[in-house]
């Protein structure tokens, strides 16, 4: 079987990539932590010098501790990318939406509730709308409905991701068309990594809540092209399967996909929902890909970062090797370096985006 290459060469032009970094600042790098280090060396000299003349150190050392767990949750951030400027952290703490502009999109927390018998909890999903959307208008949206990873919520698209940024930047430039964007929360009932699938353990019923739940809501409460030929899915990690396995399994909703840092099948969180092996390879791409049906082409976008240790490359390898043989338009990306993070997500979604955008109707 020919295995597609991953497409090196495509880079977003300069200005791009300048303007979607704009939304960042030194929170993502490594400097905070150095500086709060510091901070922290200092507090313990002090300390250790107060001590030795006999004054009460405690304060110091206490200052000291408190400063390296500051530090050591500015270094895991600047590791996984997640919070990738003060304005995001502000965000992320106070879960406030935010109005729409001529230049910029709105993106709104709204509650979507489920019926008791899906076992699905109590969750926010976000929203992104485009510049100019009018809900009184005429003009009919693509939706993209993006999953996040295990652990997380629904905020980690709009805050890892920076996806609202990024569409404004891509539309700003005519490289996408004007989309909305959902991001609904996939965690059940007193587990997160439910791989959006119905448990036959007695858990949530999540695949049934993201299909026919979230999807029936937005399109009635939004002004959205409501057939599969301008929905996508993605997702990054647990998400990335659960874009994948959903994309595939249902194409009457989804007519292409986003796998960031996807698996083939659905790991440990798969064997915790499901009961037995035949439903477990049922929800397992790489073992059904073979022989599925396609009723239309899907386009899917698969990436993974090329240091990443957990396989995310060699599986995202095979799985478009997969689709390939079988005829679907697959774009497959390394980002060299990049780590299975949220900086890989936050590197790779606009190239996702662009990849579907073409797959869709008009």
């Amino acid at each position: 079987m020919h295995s597609p290459q991953p497409v090196m060469d495509q880079t977003l032009p300069p200005d791009v990539l300048v303007a979607l970094r704009d939304n960042q600042d030194l929170l993502v790098t490594w400097w905070p932590m150095v500086v709060v280090v510091g901070l922290a060396a200092a507090l313990i000299v002090q300390g250790v010098r107060r001590h030795r003349r006999g004054r009460r150190a405690w304060p110091a050392r206490t200052g000291a501790g408190l400063a390296l767990v500051v530090a050591a949750g500015l270094g895991l951030n600047a590791w996984v990318g997640y919070v990738p400027s003060i304005v995001a952290a502000v965000q992320l703490a106070t879960a406030h939406e935010t109005v729409g502009t001529a230049a910029t999109g709105a993106v709104a927390p709204v509650r979507i509730t489920a019926p008791a018998a899906l076992r699905m909890p109590a969750s926010t999903t976000w929203v992104y709308t485009p510049p100019g959307y009018d809900p009184r208008g005429s003009t009919r949206y693509p939706v993209v409905y993006l999953i996040h990873g295990t652990p997380g919520t629904s905020a980690d698209w709009v805050i890892g991701g920076d996806v609202a940024h990024t569409m404004d930047v891509l539309i700003a430039r005519h490289l996408v068309r004007p989309m909305i964007v959902v991001a609904p929360d996939v965690n059940g009932v007193g587990r997160w990594d439910t791989e959006c699938l119905d448990s036959t353990r007695g858990g949530s019923q999540v695949e049934t809540y993201l299909d026919r739940v979230i999807v029936p809501w937005v399109d009635a409460h939004y002004t959205t092209a409501a057939d599969w030929s301008h929905r996508v899915v993605g997702g990054m990690s647990s998400g990335g399967f659960c874009a994948l396995d959903q994309g595939l399994r249902h194409p009457e909703l989804f007519g292409a996909i986003i796998a960031i840092e996807a698996y083939d099948n659905p790991g440990s969180g798969g064997r915790a929902m499901l009961t037995t092996d035949a439903e477990y390879a049922a929800h397992s791409p790489g073992a059904y890909l073979p022989t599925m049906t396609f009723v239309h082409p899907v386009t899917v976008f698969l990436d993974a970062g090329g240091a990443a240790r957990e396989g995310d490359a060699s599986e995202a390898a095979g799985l478009a090797a997969q689709l390939a043989a079988r005829g679907q338009p697959v774009v497959f990306r390394i980002e060299p370096g990049q780590f299975h993070t949220w900086t890989t997500a936050r590197i790779a979604i606009p190239y996702g985006l662009m990849a579907v955008y073409g797959a869709l109707a008009p």
